[in-house]
């Protein structure tokens, strides 16, 4: 019997990361769940299994060390081999702000986080991925990956995740690697439900900026991100796929119309 594939979700202990987890699991999946906290890395590993992983385990993993991410690719091959499928979600967020306001040490923390530790991701375990000849990459973008958000550290970031992305994709291609991303839109992650609880958040609004008028669930991005790393998607890389509920079409669409309504003609 063949073993099973293999999926690395760095940034898997909450969230998107863990929905990305359990969703390559249930499909029979080894799963390795890397992150900063390991109380839920451990019971993300142990949700993995429970969800139909053959194997599954927890490595403590900070994306802002080099050496960090060296030795979760270290403790996945003595574990599982060069594995099958990297998912690179690991991240922070921020608050809006105008550039001109934006606090040069916070920037520099994002960029170390979201996009360098994106980087690392792709450098530590591209290496091993075009040595095997196979394998696939999923970067998660953001809907900033494609328009300009008022995170003035963070939307750049997400822009340069969709480049990387690309490049990789042409450079990894003929190793008989796939790089793709999912950018998510609003998601109803524990951290944006606790908002709402809070009032922070205005959930009729921020639905009502979608063309489906709905929030994206956590489920939907994994399943978009099993596709992406499947032999369903075998002729796509460099792609980078939003999962946003119609939120890209809408928001231009309903800005447009304010100034140019539509009339209906009437009935004759």
């Amino acid at each position: 019997m063949a073993e099973a594939s293999t999926a690395v979700v760095i940034g898997g202990t909450s969230g998107i990361g863990r929905a990305i987890a359990l969703r390559f699991a249930a499909d029979g999946y080894q799963v390795a769940v890397a992150g900063r906290d390991a109380v839920r890395g451990k019971e993300a590993a142990g949700a993995s299994e429970a969800e139909g992983a053959p194997r599954a385990l927890f490595v403590q993993t900070d994306v802002a060390e080099p050496s960090s991410v060296e030795a979760l690719a270290n403790e996945v091959v003595s574990a599982f081999g060069t594995p099958d499928v990297v998912v690179n979600c690991a991240g922070i967020l921020q608050s809006g702000k105008h550039v001109l306001d934006q606090d040069l040490d916070e920037d520099e923390q994002m960029w170390r986080i979201n996009y360098r530790g994106t980087l690392l991701g792709c450098q530590v375990f591209g290496r091993l991925m075009s040595t095997a000849r196979r394998g696939a990459i999923l970067n998660v973008g953001s809907l900033a990956s494609f328009a300009p958000l008022s995170l003035p550290a963070y939307t750049p970031g997400k822009h340069a995740i969709l480049a990387l992305t690309q490049i990789l994709a042409a450079e990894l291609g003929p190793h008989g690697v796939r790089v793709n991303a999912v950018a998510p839109g609003y998601t109803l992650s524990d951290g944006l439900k606790a908002k709402i609880a809070k009032g922070e958040r205005n959930p009729e609004a921020i639905q009502a900026t979608t063309a489906l008028r709905r929030f994206v669930e956590p489920r939907d991005v994994a399943e978009a991100a099993l596709f992406l790393c499947s032999d369903r998607a075998a002729s796509i890389t460099g792609v980078t796929l939003p999962i946003d509920a119609g939120w890209l079409v809408q928001a231009p669409y309903a800005q447009y119309l304010q100034g140019n309504p539509i009339r209906l003609t009437p009935a004759i």
